[in-house]
């Protein structure tokens, strides 16, 4: 009891400190609050049971314990992929680094696109030769699209124009490697796909269905206080993209 009462208070906690650190938009964030709640009920439950003279069957309990076993046991394998790919080092001498784009703020990128770009920037400097494909539309609340945000943060940065390709037209993962791809001048180009460390693996995943033979991941950090959110809900993710087909 005194277990479950805890991981209740600890996800409260948690849903709490990331409505004022961040926001609320991502309705993901609210499985903290719902889990929060189903925790302490949990720790509440065998009282309330043994209050009312309630029993469950062995059966029951059985296959209840099964199913949270065989679930847990899914979500764990998944988060083993996001967290190996997300620390992974790729090859050198890349022919194309393509940067996933995210939130701009105006003109202005987020701090995670910020990432994105200076790891982007830590590649391209140490492998002159490779070209950066940047992907990204327009979305609500920005003014430009976000792959000029990110050609004019690289470029101040002293990357020259002439190694970048802007892709301006994808709103989520699936068209940024779909629109970028079309800039590949080969099928046997080697590819970088640069985003945060939680999404590399499902992005490499959707570029190989997508037919993109060489290509690894780059990640770039987040805020430590991101970190349980991000991951947990990309986990999920994972698991839905595969079941779906679509990685």
């Amino acid at each position: 009891m005194i277990f479950w009462l805890l991981m209740g208070l600890l996800c409260l906690g948690y849903f709490v400190l990331y409505a004022i650190k961040v926001d609320l938009t991502n309705t993901f964030t609210y499985f903290w609050l719902l889990a929060g709640i189903a925790c302490i009920f949990g720790a509440m439950l065998p009282k309330y049971l043994k209050k009312h003279d309630i029993t469950i069957s062995k059966p029951l309990k059985i296959t209840l314990f099964g199913i949270g076993f065989l679930g847990a046991s899914i979500l764990v394998a998944a988060e083993c992929f996001v967290i190996g790919y997300g620390v992974a080092t790729p090859d050198q001498n890349a022919d194309y680094v393509i940067v996933l784009g995210a939130q701009v703020k105006g003109t202005t990128p987020s701090y995670n696109l910020k990432r994105r770009l200076d790891v982007a920037y830590e590649y391209l400097e140490k492998n002159p030769e490779t070209k950066v494909i940047l992907s990204g539309g327009q979305g609500k609340g920005e003014d430009i699209t976000e792959a000029q945000a990110m050609s004019t943060y690289l470029e101040e940065k002293g990357i020259s124009k002439d190694r970048m390709l802007l892709e301006n037209q994808s709103v989520n993962t699936f068209e940024n490697i779909k629109y970028s791809k079309q800039l590949i001048n080969s099928k046997k180009s080697s590819v970088i796909i640069v985003t945060n460390d939680f999404h590399v693996f499902r992005s490499v995943r959707i570029a190989k269905k997508q037919g993109i033979k060489y290509v690894q991941g780059l990640g770039a950090t987040t805020h430590w206080y991101t970190v349980p959110n991000l991951y947990l809900r990309e986990g999920f993710a994972v698991v839905k993209y595969f079941l779906c087909g679509q990685i």
